[in-house]
């Protein structure tokens, strides 16, 4: 039973595409007779005072967190508030290095991947850049740079040569950075598969003549792939391995037509998924949300 169920959701002060998910998930939860209310995080929502945690919502069931705070997502959590997905969850995902590094070791194919130094100088000298000869040795050109934190495409650059790596790294080092091979038949081409309650729901292909980012600007478009093994089996790996509730797992193919994973997002985007597919992810994701929050209060 869910009478009397109450739900937050908290979105980023930068709404964005989270705009499709309030606009899909309110009238679904109202459907149920469950009342959701949206917050924006704006650094109000909670605060230390007096040694405790201050929390500045009302109480809930559950939080849908629609940010990547992990600070308010803690603060959350340790006053008592059930969270889709929870705050490790999201570390986890939005670190792209802490991605590869929980699933090294786990039988998952990943892109050839080295973490970048952090450097906390003003002014870059030639022994920072020595750095960059082993990245180059280790993967070749071209090669990506990619910010460890970042999505829909931004912070990712790809380095043609020594001096435009050089160049690359220049302007963004003062960020946590990892470098990868560059998989150049995946170039513009990638897999979404979704996951709802720790099951493949569906997939669909990114493709973008136009940029080697799939996912990236307004040339890129989608067709769904129904019922493929190879994929299904993948994805249900990482799933079983990382105990995945809720996320979009992107994939790409090597040189061999082989899948290999490209990174994990805890708080995937489904508006183009909704589209391409014809799968009510809305629906799915209350289904999830209630069933886990009734299972708890059992």
């Amino acid at each position: 039973m869910h009478k009397n169920m109450n739900g937050l959701i908290i979105v980023n002060q930068s709404i964005g595409h989270n705009q499709y998910k309030i606009d899909r998930f309110l009238p679904e939860f109202a459907s149920r007779g469950i009342k959701v209310e949206v917050f924006i995080n704006d650094g109000t929502l909670a605060e230390m005072k007096d040694g405790n945690i201050v929390i500045n919502l009302p109480k809930a069931d559950f939080v849908l967190y629609l940010d990547k705070d992990i600070y308010l997502a803690r603060m959350l959590e340790k006053s008592g508030y059930h969270l889709f997905n929870n705050a490790d969850f999201i570390k986890l995902c939005d670190d792209k290095v802490l991605t590869y590094i929980r699933c090294a070791n786990e039988g998952i194919r990943m892109i050839e991947t080295i973490a970048g130094p952090l450097v906390y100088v003003d002014k870059l000298e030639d022994k920072h850049y020595k750095f960059l000869d082993k990245v180059s040795d280790e993967l070749g050109f071209p090669l990506i740079v990619k910010k460890v934190y970042g999505s829909l495409g931004e912070g990712v650059y790809i380095a043609k040569n020594k001096e435009n790596l050089k160049e690359i790294y220049s302007n963004i080092y003062r960020n946590p950075l990892l470098f990868q091979k560059y998989i150049s038949t995946s170039k513009g081409r990638s897999i979404r598969v979704l996951v709802i309650d720790h099951k493949i729901v569906g997939a669909f292909e990114r493709c973008n003549p136009s940029d080697f980012r799939s996912n990236y600007g307004d040339t890129a478009t989608s067709r769904e792939i129904k019922n493929n093994v190879k994929i299904n089996e993948f994805a249900a790996k990482i799933v079983q391995k990382l105990d995945i509730l809720y996320a979009g797992i992107d994939l790409l193919y090597d040189e061999n037509e082989e899948l290999i994973l490209c990174e994990i997002n805890s708080n995937a985007f489904f508006e183009e998924f909704e589209k391409v597919t014809g799968i009510d992810v809305a629906k799915l994701y209350v289904d999830m949300v209630i069933k886990e929050i009734n299972n708890e209060q059992k």
